[in-house]
């Protein structure tokens, strides 16, 4: 039966079948030494000439796929390897199958490879630690997500992708013909959890989203994961706001237990989330970046890259957060189902969550009065008829509510401290590439 790598500490002294990869091979003399990968670590494994496959082990190559079996034996004293879980232990190869051969890989997994080069190679590249790490990290952040809001009495919910008119009622969206009709890729979850607020109060879901924005920067994507939650029976956007603190409390904690080593490898701590990150409206931070860094984004209806660098540098410096929200958009840049503040209507019951320069969370209180709704999406010079699917959960009864959508890609970014988010994104799609560069299908 096979024996995981992370557990031959436990079987020192006894035979062992073990499954994985290559990593590399070492010639030492007569010895045969080769770091064997699986799915829970990284071991030594040796191969000595008294041993039935030392003639076979010559062959092995880096990525070739093995079946071995042998002896747990502790290493020699001093030969040790911290840097690894099963540092203290080697096996002793008796047998040895190959199970798949691999051609010369075309790089050292080792070094420094351009992002391009990266992209080229992704389905090899992505087998290397660094890579291995991040989306370890990525897949931990999605667990605590759902861990966190199923605790908290949220039903998750999965949503289509494909609608029949735009979320945001924009125009940065893709079309797809749908048989003899038009539709579209979803640019959020958004109206759907809504909807699903008036089936289970507290919903949530985790899925992509599509953006067709000309962008070709760091920071965007066209496609990218989106996690959303909606809840009902709120005050206003901070209770949403609230929630969200202490999920982000729950995830880093969860990361600080479950990552730890992955965390190490890119040399990065994780943030410190504060017990009540700082907040400020718009026209406030607007304010400070004038006054005290000198850019003028007073008559803006939003931050700019540059604007949002700054206000996450005065939060660290004034209240030693790398988090900060920014509340109350102007109603003309909010979605039409954004909620306007009773106390002034030019502005909203909505917010961004700004981390170590970078929007990566969005969200707000919702209008859940169906008249207002529909007088909204008229004054947004929309057709209300386009959305009668949507105002049905409006118009049927819907108690105060909000949601927030996270971007998983800006999070784990950011976290890692790496400068392109294509870094972080399995297989992404931007608008020069979808897997391989569109250009070169354009002259094939």
């Amino acid at each position: 039966m096979r024996v995981l790598i992370k557990d031959i500490k436990n079987k020192e002294g006894e035979s062992v079948e073990l499954k994985g990869w290559v990593d590399v091979r070492r010639d030492h003399g007569k010895l045969i030494f080769i770091d064997l990968r699986d799915r829970s670590g990284v071991c030594q494994v040796i191969f000595l000439p008294s041993s039935a496959a030392y003639e076979a082990a010559k062959e092995l190559r880096s990525e070739w796929v093995v079946r071995l079996n042998g002896k747990v034996n502790r290493r020699p004293k001093g030969m040790e390897n911290p840097k690894i879980e099963s540092g203290e232990f080697e096996v002793a190869v008796d047998e040895l199958t190959v199970l798949s051969r691999a051609e010369e890989i075309p790089f050292d997994p080792a070094s420094d490879i351009s992002l391009e080069t990266f992209l080229d190679w992704q389905p090899f590249a992505l087998r290397t630690e660094k890579n291995r790490n991040i989306f370890k990290i990525q897949a931990e952040i999605v667990r605590a997500f759902r861990d966190f809001l199923i605790s908290k009495d949220f039903t998750e919910v999965q949503v289509p992708k494909i609608v029949a008119q735009a979320t945001e009622g924009g125009a940065n969206v893709f079309k797809i013909d749908y048989f003899e009709n038009k539709a579209y890729l979803a640019q959020s979850p958004q109206f759907y959890k809504q909807i699903m607020v008036g089936v289970f109060e507290r919903v949530f879901t985790i899925g992509n989203a599509y953006r067709a924005e000309e962008h070709s920067t760091t920071r965007h994507l066209n496609e990218y994961t989106s996690m959303d939650l909606e809840f009902g029976f709120i005050n206003d956007h901070t209770d949403v706001m609230a929630l969200e603190n202490e999920l982000l409390v729950y995830v880093f904690n969860h990361l600080s237990k479950n990552c730890a080593k992955e965390f190490e490898f890119f040399g990065v701590e994780l943030p410190k989330i504060p017990e009540a990150i700082p907040s400020l409206k718009l026209k406030d931070a607007q304010k400070i970046l004038k006054e005290k860094y000198g850019l003028d984004l007073l008559n803006e209806p939003d931050l700019d890259p540059q604007g949002e660098r700054l206000i996450c540098q005065y939060a660290k410096e004034n209240f030693d957060s790398d988090f900060i929200f920014i509340t109350h958009y102007p109603t003309e840049k909010r979605p039409f189902y954004t909620f306007p503040d009773p106390t002034n209507p030019d502005f909203t019951r909505s917010f961004d969550l700004l981390f170590k320069g970078i929007e990566i969370t969005t969200g707000g209180q919702r209008i859940h009065d169906y008249q207002m709704l529909v007088d909204n999406i008229k004054k947004w010079k929309i057709n209300p008829a386009h959305f009668d699917f949507y105002l049905q959960a409006f118009k049927y009864g819907m108690p105060p509510e909000g949601g927030l959508a996270i971007g998983l890609e800006r999070i784990t970014q950011k976290l890692l401290n790496l400068d392109n988010i294509r870094e972080v994104t399995l297989f992404p799609r931007d608008m020069n590439r979808i897997d391989i560069l569109l250009s070169t299908l354009k002259n094939g």
